[in-house]
């Protein structure tokens, strides 16, 4: 009898039938939650995307997740016994079904930040506490009184001479969809995950683990042009399509998996 797993991975290890589901008739809702798994969006909005190629595609890649081990040897000495200690630490690898590389063209406000001006000056002419409470409006001046055991406005005069910068920040231009250089193609890689049952939970923690199992695969030098990368992989779980009356709605799932960044995909059974 031919598992679903089995079925899902025969349709999905073609690249085409991997790109409708990923992007199903043109929707790219699932895209953006493949994007924003692995970039901080903090600092960019996807206007729209205008194309998803899937390219690569790897069957049953294994990941070893590092392991720490700790221990102790004890001896008596002197001694002419040798010691020769080994230790040998098995490492069963999480399995992803399958690994693809994606393609997505896309046109996204991209705050370019920067610094318009800077302008530092020196704080005086203060005669009181208040006075340079004015001048430095984004300090908490009591506790830094008391961290650095100042009494009075003579103290705090004598203690320090204290500059203020203030920085201008370049405002960004204004969006324009149409404009090319506002278009950009970004590479994901993306990880598929089948289950053979309608396993929240089971699902959700396998996403989890192989994110976590994978984190020190990701280079902190790695550019993006939306922001900075927070992991190497985009993961995607494969689920039963619902059938009884008494499971939940596709809708309902793919809520729950987005808001933890994981993209919900679902197959019927064979």
């Amino acid at each position: 009898m031919v598992r679903f797993s089995d079925t899902v991975l025969l349709a999905l290890g073609d690249a085409g039938t991997l790109k409708s589901a990923l992007a199903p008739r043109g929707d790219t809702t699932g895209i953006q939650t493949l994007i924003g798994a692995v970039n901080d969006l903090d600092f960019a909005r996807i206007d729209r995307i205008q194309d998803v190629t899937v390219g690569d595609v790897t069957l049953q890649v294994p990941f070893f997740p590092p392991r720490c081990v700790e221990g102790d040897l004890s001896r008596i000495v002197p001694s002419d016994t040798p010691a020769d200690p080994r230790l040998a630490v098995a490492r069963d690898p999480i399995w992803v079904d399958i690994l693809a590389r994606i393609r997505v063209d896309l046109v996204a406000e991209v705050d370019p930040g920067g610094v318009e001006s800077t302008v530092t000056r020196l704080v005086d002419n203060i005669g009181t506490l208040d006075d340079f409470r004015a001048q430095v409006p984004f300090l908490d001046l009591d506790e830094f009184m008391r961290r650095h055991r100042l009494a009075t406005v003579e103290d705090l005069r004598d203690a320090y001479q204290d500059l203020v910068a203030e920085i201008r920040l370049r405002a960004p231009p204004v969006f324009d969809p149409a404009d090319p250089a506002n278009a950009y193609g970004v590479d994901i890689s993306v990880a598929v995950l089948i289950l053979d049952s309608l396993d929240l939970v089971a699902g959700l923690r396998a996403a989890k683990e192989l994110r976590a199992a994978t984190s020190h695969l990701l280079s902190p030098a790695r550019p993006s042009v939306l922001g900075e990368a927070n992991a190497p992989y985009a993961v995607a779980v494969v689920l039963p399509k619902p059938g009884a009356a008494s499971d939940p709605t596709t809708g309902d799932v793919r809520k729950l998996f987005a808001r933890e960044d994981v993209l919900s995909l679902f197959f019927p059974t064979p």
